[in-house]
């Protein structure tokens, strides 16, 4: 039997399954026919009627539709679209608060593309790869920066960057801190799925571990320079889970931090869902209780654990014009930090601090806050006050 007549036994035994002839609208006549040695086929008569039949079907009715129909397009519709990117944002929700890929290319550029043809003269950079904590086998590219390396740094500052981009596209940034304070190294890490670092899904507890590294390797490679975390964005409240941990004390690495920025941070992850998404109408603001990594930073500043006096030594940078986290986050965890100091300094009757400060930097927005005057003389006040702060001799907590 050739090909063609299996494939119309195989159309007339489907046919027959259903019905032996079909009627179509204006009475059309579909007949599957059997050819020689029994052979069936469909006539060409058939196929025509067939096509007609299908054309009738598709032409547009005169009926109305029923109210069920429209209730269902106008309302089960929007209804279906928001579920659906609902679960989206609750499946694939750390690939949009970890976005180490963005923009194109972060993470696979290298420092050869930049150092030292597009850098300033007498900056060197040196590119590192630290271990984590958890587990060993993740590895983080870092960058460390200096001016000065003839002596040993008076300040380390282990920067926390937001949930964007690598330590490369924040050079700019660190040659203007660098500028205002020449005697200071500067320690960016990369943490897992960013930049060049290992490629392990980025956790809460993943990044947490990331940076408890890196902060154990400044204090071990510069002992005797004054240690500072900066935040920015996801960074500062990636600091301040650090510095409190929820269970038990800080770390060893942690317990050595003498200084603290914070730049536009946020309280939690929740808020800023409600922060992205102000209309009440909008169901996407209401999936706080799905976030797994949650970030609460308010919390964190108010746990009453910090490395002592560093609660009320911080320093929180707020841009005016942040059109990504409401200022009025970044003040609410200064008014935080203030209130936890306030109470270290009752349990432990230590001196009342001058370091700790807002600085509200006027027409900022969230990523450009380091190209304005001001933001480059408040690091350098900062670092200075912190140089004339007396550190205690033992590490206590509040």
């Amino acid at each position: 039997m050739s090909r063609s007549s299996r494939i119309a036994r195989w159309v007339c035994v489907r046919l027959r399954r259903h019905a032996k002839y079909y009627y179509g609208p204006c009475n059309t006549y579909l007949r599957v026919n059997v050819g020689i040695g029994g052979s069936p086929y469909l006539s060409p008569l058939s196929v025509s009627n067939t096509l007609r039949t299908a054309s009738l079907l598709l032409q547009p009715s005169a009926d109305v539709p029923s109210g069920w129909l429209v209730l269902s397009a106008f309302v089960g519709l929007p209804l279906a679209l928001w579920a659906y990117k609902c679960l989206m944002l609750v499946i694939f929700q750390r690939k949009m608060i970890y976005m180490g890929y963005v923009p194109l290319g972060s993470r696979t550029e290298s420092l050869a593309d930049v150092y030292p043809k597009y850098t300033p003269k007498g900056l060197h950079i040196e590119e590192l790869s630290i271990p984590s904590s958890q587990p060993n086998s993740v590895r983080l590219s870092t960058l460390l920066l200096r001016r000065n390396l003839a002596s040993p740094p008076q300040h380390v500052i282990v920067y926390f960057q937001g949930n964007a981009g690598n330590p490369l596209h924040r050079i700019p940034v660190f040659t203007t801190v660098l500028n205002a304070v020449p005697s200071l190294a500067i320690l960016a890490p990369a943490p897992r799925s960013y930049w060049t670092s290992s490629a392990a899904r980025p956790t809460q507890a993943g990044l947490t571990a990331d940076y408890t590294a890196a902060l154990a390797f400044a204090a071990s490679r510069f002992p005797a320079s004054h240690l500072t975390i900066y935040g920015h964005s996801l960074g500062a409240s990636i600091a301040l889970c650090l510095l409190a941990p929820p269970k038990g004390a800080p770390t060893a690495a942690a317990a050595a931090v003498h200084g603290l920025v914070l730049e536009n941070a946020f309280t939690n992850v929740p808020d800023m869902l409600h922060a992205l998404y102000p209309q009440r109408w909008l169901p996407y603001r209401y999936l706080g209780p799905f976030v797994r990594d949650r970030w609460d930073a308010r919390a964190a500043a108010a746990a009453h654990v910090f490395p002592w006096g560093l609660a009320r030594r911080a320093m929180v940078l707020v841009s005016e014009r942040d059109e990504v986290v409401p200022p009025a986050m970044g003040r609410e965890i200064f008014e935080v930090l203030r209130a936890s100091g306030d109470a270290e300094e009752g349990v432990d009757g230590g001196p009342r601090g001058v370091v700790g400060r807002l600085v509200v930097l006027e027409g900022a927005l969230h990523e450009d806050a380091w190209r304005y005057r001001d933001w480059a003389q408040a690091m350098k006040q900062y670092l200075e006050s912190l140089e004339r702060e007396r550190r205690p001799p033992d590490s206590k907590f509040g």
